[in-house]
């Protein structure tokens, strides 16, 4: 009978992924515990319109309360949030970069720092009360340079094939999805219906990452250019899910504004203010309020 002999290197990939997979899955589990003996509380339920988070209110929940101290550090600190901002852009520069040279492994960690970076921002903000029309400004600027600087490794690295394609669509849907609410927001209908929202999408593609070099090497071995089907497979996912999003989105505004008139300013073609944030708390294991809404998690400010 003759084995299979996994490719040599692949043990490093595998450390990786469960190393990436027990800091998540430990956290989690001890979550689910104090969730259930009543020591933290889910974010309260969206009203219609407010969107249909692909994921629920349980992991938007844990996430907030895994980085709770983290807030509070950071509250204490003369970080201010443009300063977190910017780090944001160099994370997903060095993201963009990570991926189009192949290094998956290192890309889903630098994806997942740099989304979690554009968490704090909003939430120094509030809880310092330093949130200006400015600053929400720079921030959802920064959000759609920093999807197009990701998006774009992708097509960097899957030029010629497919996925290219898909890369593509699932940028022109984000930014399509991001403006429809802006424009929305103008016309004076507020919400952010639809399934995928920016976490959504940093989520499935952070995941995919982590775990394409050890599926690619096992299939593939160490070959020059893997094809890393699973982030393959996770950009069609996207460019599909986002594409229904933007869609989805764009009829329901065109519904809530009907036939009704506009006048003065409206009218302009100019681009639209982002909305003000709502305040939002900073949970921890025994929260001072209600857990923040659900589309807190990757500031509420820019979605």
């Amino acid at each position: 009978m003759n084995l299979v002999t996994p490719p040599a290197g692949t043990a490093s990939d595998l450390i990786f992924l469960i190393c990436f997979s027990a800091a998540a899955l430990i956290p989690f589990a001890t979550y689910l515990v104090l969730l259930l003996v009543g020591l933290v509380s889910l974010p309260p339920a969206k009203s219609k319109g407010a969107g249909r988070r692909l994921f629920g209110p349980l992991f938007i929940g844990f996430y907030y309360w895994l980085l709770g101290p983290f807030f509070r550090l950071a509250d204490r600190s003369g970080l201010r949030p443009n300063h977190i901002t910017l780090a944001s852009l160099v994370a997903a520069a060095a993201t963009a970069f990570a991926i189009a040279t192949g290094h998956f492994a290192l890309a889903s960690v630098l994806l997942l720092f740099g989304g979690t970076l554009d968490i704090f921002d909003g939430q120094l903000a509030r809880s310092k009360n330093l949130a200006t029309s400015g600053g929400a400004f720079l921030d959802s600027t920064v959000d759609r340079v920093c999807d197009g600087l990701i998006f774009g490794g992708c097509v960097v690295y899957f030029a010629g094939t497919s996925a290219m394609i898909a890369a593509v669509v699932a940028l022109i849907s984000s930014y399509t999805i991001s403006y429809a609410r802006a424009r929305g927001e103008a016309l004076g209908v507020s919400g952010s219906e639809g399934l995928m929202q920016r976490a959504d999408r940093l989520v499935i593609l952070i995941l995919a990452l982590a775990l394409s070099p050890y599926v690619g090497h096992l299939a593939e071995g160490f070959v020059p250019h893997p094809s890393y089907t699973v982030t393959r497979a996770a950009l069609w996912l996207l460019a599909v899910l986002s594409t229904f999003t933007a869609v989805s989105r764009t009829v329901w505004i065109l519904n809530k504004l009907g036939t009704s008139r506009t006048t003065g300013p409206l009218l302009s073609c100019a681009p639209a203010a982002e909305a003000t944030p709502t305040p939002l708390p900073a949970p921890g294991v025994a929260p001072l309020g209600p857990l923040p809404a659900l589309d807190a998690v990757t500031n509420a400010r820019t979605r």
